[in-house]
């Protein structure tokens, strides 16, 4: 399983764009990533997003793929 760094952190997200992808470490840095996509992509607008929690389920369940299973579907 991968690491995670699980501190706050920022993204900048546009509804009509791409997914974010970069994780901004200060608020200031998101909000100025978003002001400077914003005046490259006059009417768009930018959302600044905080992470504010997180879960993770682990619980792997192995299944028998075997034709001779005893898996009733």
């Amino acid at each position: 399983m991968r690491q995670m760094n699980y501190a706050t952190f920022w993204m900048v997200w546009n509804p009509y764009g791409a997914a974010p992808r970069h994780k901004h470490q200060t608020e200031a840095s998101a909000f100025a990533e978003a002001e400077r996509l914003a005046r490259l992509n006059k009417g768009q607008v930018f959302v600044v997003l905080e992470s504010i929690g997180a879960r993770l389920v682990d619980d792997m369940v192995k299944i028998n793929m075997r034709a001779d299973c005893d898996i009733p579907f």
